[in-house]
């Protein structure tokens, strides 16, 4: 049984010097057993330890279920901090797209 079940997810391989470092999950919460998060939360999650199934992981300290079709991106590790903040990988490429270009928010 999954501690938490997340839709809209993303395996997120965070990427430091060409290499692959840790992988997160990044996904709003369906459903969380413990208590933690309520439905339509964001939840980035410490370092996925296993890929148990098909849609199931696992961390530290949870088992997460992922709802539905999951997106797999590479992002350099730094982007860790804003997707604990609440910036989905989706929202990140995007700024960092609009920063390359040489748009700054104010």
């Amino acid at each position: 049984m999954a501690d938490t079940i997340i839709k809209d997810w993303f395996l997120v391989c965070l990427e430091y010097e060409n290499n692959i470092v840790a992988q997160v999950l990044w996904g709003l919460v369906v459903k969380d057993n413990k208590g933690r998060w309520q439905p339509e939360d964001y939840v980035c999650t410490s370092k996925v330890i296993e890929h148990l199934a098909d849609g199931i992981f696992l961390t530290k300290n949870s088992r997460y279920e992922c709802s539905g079709k999951g997106r797999v991106v590479t992002l350099e590790a730094e982007a860790i901090f804003e997707l604990r903040s609440g910036i989905s990988p989706e929202e990140y490429l995007t700024l960092k797209g609009l920063k390359e270009r040489g748009f700054q928010a104010d």
